[in-house]
């Protein structure tokens, strides 16, 4: 059921091609880059979806999993990916994040919001094993971003990456949690 309301929210939201974070602007914000290593689709919820008693309970149960409060969440991206779509190999910490007010980037929460027929796993190819996920609705998954021995710097063993979906269509959502408060200085554009 929340599953299903989070989809109907990326539709009310809009989904629109992904995309990464690109250059620095001289102005220290930085450009939105497409490209072909990303080629899903994601809806932001933001405004009207923030406010949903769903997304309320979800973040809810985020924080009671891992003890870091909702002010420190981006907030969730609705994601759609198609027969065909992927995201390559690549990572959620963001480098000049550690400078900045909110810290950076210490972990993903990952939700499955649908089946998928075939494929689309998610995929972790430098941990020892290699390890692959495969969607399940309802499904949950958490993974670091940073050492524990120095939490501004990245740890390269989570990479992954969003494999083709093969037949059906994958619907997740994720919130990228920071180490400090991310909603009050994103406000004031200072992320």
């Amino acid at each position: 059921e929340e599953c299903d309301e989070m989809i109907r929210q990326g539709y009310s939201e809009g989904y629109e091609r992904s995309s990464d974070v690109g250059k620095m602007k001289f102005d220290g914000t930085f450009d939105i880059l497409v490209n072909d290593g990303r080629t899903s689709t994601n809806a932001w919820c933001n405004d009207d979806c923030q406010t949903q008693d769903v997304t309320k309970a979800i973040e809810s149960r985020m924080m009671e999993v891992t003890g870091i409060p909702t002010e420190n969440y981006e907030s969730l991206q609705i994601l759609k990916y198609e027969v065909g779509q992927y995201y390559r190999t690549h990572h959620d910490f963001i480098e000049h994040h550690v400078d900045r007010q909110s810290g950076p980037r210490i972990l993903t929460f990952f939700l499955y919001l649908s089946d998928v027929e075939e494929g689309g796993g998610t995929n972790f190819p430098k941990l020892e094993p290699p390890l692959t996920i495969f969607p399940k609705k309802g499904r949950a998954l958490i993974w670091s971003h940073v050492r524990s021995d120095n939490p501004n710097r990245k740890d390269g063993r989570t990479d992954h990456g969003a494999l083709p979906v093969e037949a059906g269509v994958k619907f997740a959502a994720n919130a990228w949690i920071h180490s400090k408060d991310f909603k009050a200085p994103n406000l004031k554009g200072c992320v």
